[in-house]
């Protein structure tokens, strides 16, 4: 029986890695996770040295993440990963966060596209003309995912969180990296609500992208059962960006 692919790295928790409680940020679970899918998708043939003379890039546009338990500064965390067989147009990848014993810490999945870079299309998933599909691990992380997250009305509210996008944001495909939208929308709770939660789960929808000069706001809807809903909105009143996070309390308050 043929072995199913998994790609896989170590990683120890920095401290640039960590929120004010030593736990592993989510922007940091979304850099480790951007960091394993590229390394996956350059060992497979059809990563950024393959797609950038073509003048494509994969864009990821949703990403759905389970917290078994807060990670710490100092963990040495294998994150694995593999490719699961695409749609028309989008590709889905699967992820495992464990520590050295083996347990699980954060179960992931995302779900990216192939953008032509030039025309700002995207592209068939056949347009990867070098990957046997059929062969793909096909085994997922999380059960069935309702990926659209509710809308909310932002009128007569007051933004949580305001920023004006600079040059620090942006990565290679010149567009806002997509783990510093997870900071913004992280930054419509206070220190002091965090201060006894950990997150329990969080989804995340790419819906715009913004570029240098433009100004987002963010807001943020309590729901029942420590859910929550934070989405940014651009000068034109376009949501560009949505999360549901859900919390629960700590063992330990």
């Amino acid at each position: 029986m043929e072995k199913k692919y998994v790609y896989a790295n170590n990683f120890q928790v920095k401290y640039c890695d960590v929120d004010f409680k030593d736990s592993l940020k989510i922007s940091s679970v979304l850099a480790l996770m951007e960091e394993v899918a590229c390394a996956s998708a350059e060992e497979l043939g059809f990563g950024y040295s393959f797609v950038k003379p073509k003048g494509y890039a994969f864009m990821v546009s949703n990403v759905c993440a389970e917290f078994i338990r807060p990670v710490p500064i100092g963990e040495l965390v294998t994150v694995q990963t593999w490719p699961t067989p695409p749609s028309y147009v989008t590709f889905g990848r699967e992820y495992r966060f464990v520590n050295a014993k083996g347990e699980s810490l954060v179960n992931a999945t995302s779900r990216w596209c192939l953008v032509d870079l030039k025309t700002n299309k995207i592209l068939q998933s056949k347009t990867i003309e070098n990957q046997d599909y059929t062969k793909y691990n096909t085994d997922k992380v999380l059960k069935a995912i309702t990926w659209k997250i509710p809308a909310f009305s932002c009128e007569n509210k007051t933004p949580c969180f305001t920023l004006t996008i600079a040059n620090s944001e942006y990565d290679h495909n010149m567009h806002v990296n997509n783990t510093r939208y997870a900071d913004y929308c992280m930054n419509c709770f206070k220190i002091s609500e965090l201060a006894t939660k950990s997150v329990k789960s969080f989804q995340i929808s790419y819906l715009k992208q913004c570029k240098e000069g433009e100004t987002l706001r963010f807001y943020r809807e309590d729901m029942k059962n420590g859910e929550y809903i934070t989405q940014g909105l651009n000068d034109n009143d376009e949501i560009v960006v949505q999360a549901k996070i859900v919390f629960v309390k700590d063992e330990n308050t």
